[in-house]
């Protein structure tokens, strides 16, 4: 017994200097990334917050301390009521959202600090959906809320059909079919092109004179489509770019996440007698559940951030109907010079995209296997 203890001291001994060692070396090899990640990110959110609180002049000298002007002027207007109609399709959606949570609160038999804050926040979002100008009145910049309508819708429409084009993809050259990787790479080149090249093919491929879309539809009898040109089918376009430009990246993920997946639970749920979609219910679903996270969380920024393909297509138009957020806040900081307002909406985007990705992980990144 005494060489047994004798024998175990220095063990108990060398444990602390190990971690204290391993943790210096954690230390060592992460900071090189830390150092750039505080300069280049937290920095200049840092910065803009704090330049979001002047009247900020890009090439003067003007820096003058305004408060929450800048706010007051993103936010609100002139004679702003409140109305129950206003937005009410939107604010039926956020009423939606939030019988979802408080659903799966219920059933979670869990009362989380993040439901009561998630509960409260979308609650506050659909009373905030209710204000608008009177007869006779204005927003203070009518221009960023149909920037930001414009942001939402596209991020909306366009993040669900990138995700689930992506899985059904995936789910299609799945296993060890034929050429099934050349199909990967095929899907996936779109992605590593320049906006600027993608815009261009696009911009060829949707013109009503001489593009290749209305070449195909003409003999059908489709009059030409002014894609571009039409505030009704403009968003539209954009939409169909990116699809065509970021699903092969879905692609991918979802492919490795389905390389994951322990084939012996397909064969148990067989013998079972799962069909196929009882299979990808109960099986795929549950097995690729943090690449989905990833996915939507990753688009939805993505989404949010659209700016190149507006930009160089649309320019915003025709008249606001493409205009979106990121571009509305490039105009006003480097066009018309006023960093600080530009800064305001650029922590508001942040704060939005924010609570979007909470919100996403709280739903899909929760664990009910536990």
């Amino acid at each position: 017994m005494t060489l047994t203890l004798e024998q175990a001291a220095p063990v108990t001994q060398t444990r602390p200097r190990r971690s204290k060692a391993g943790l210096k070396y954690g230390f060592a090899f992460i900071a090189p990334f830390a150092v750039l990640y505080l300069v280049f990110v937290l920095y200049p959110v840092v910065q803009a917050a704090q330049m979001s609180f002047f009247d900020w002049d890009l090439l003067g000298s003007v820096r003058e301390f305004v408060g929450l002007e800048n706010y007051e002027r993103m936010l609100w207007g002139v004679d702003i009521q409140w109305s129950m109609t206003n937005l009410f399709w939107w604010r039926i959606g956020v009423l939606a959202l939030t019988a979802a949570v408080l659903v799966a609160t219920i059933r979670r038999r869990r009362l989380s600090a993040w439901s009561v804050v998630g509960v409260i926040g979308l609650l506050g979002l659909f009373v905030a959906l209710g204000f608008s100008p009177a007869e006779g009145g204005y927003w203070n910049d009518p221009s960023f809320w149909i920037a930001l309508q414009n942001t939402l819708l596209f991020t909306v429409i366009s993040t669900p059909i990138i995700a689930v084009l992506g899985l059904v993809m995936a789910l299609a050259l799945q296993g060890q079919r034929r050429g099934s990787r050349w199909y990967q790479m095929a899907f996936f080149l779109p992605y590593i092109l320049p906006v600027s090249v993608v815009t261009l093919i696009w911009t060829y491929f949707l013109s009503p004179g001489q593009g290749l879309l209305q070449q195909i539809l003409t003999p059908l009898g489709v009059n030409p489509i002014p894609w571009l040109s039409d505030s009704n089918t403009a968003l539209t376009a954009i939409i169909m770019t990116t699809v065509w430009w970021t699903v092969g990246f879905n692609l991918v993920m979802f492919a490795a996440g389905l390389q994951d997946v322990d084939q012996s639970l397909y064969e148990a749920a067989s013998l079972d007698g799962a069909g196929p979609w009882r299979k990808f219910v109960s099986v795929t679903l549950p097995g690729i559940r943090h690449v989905v996270l990833l996915v939507m969380v990753m688009q939805a920024i993505a989404s949010f951030q659209v700016f190149g393909q507006v930009n160089i297509m649309t320019g915003g138009g025709p008249g606001t109907s493409t205009e979106v957020l990121i571009r509305h806040i490039y105009q006003t900081g480097f066009r018309d010079f006023e960093l600080g307002y530009a800064s305001a909406m650029s922590l508001f985007l942040f704060a939005l995209m924010l609570i979007v990705s909470v919100i996403q992980m709280r739903f899909l990144g929760k664990d009910d296997t536990k």
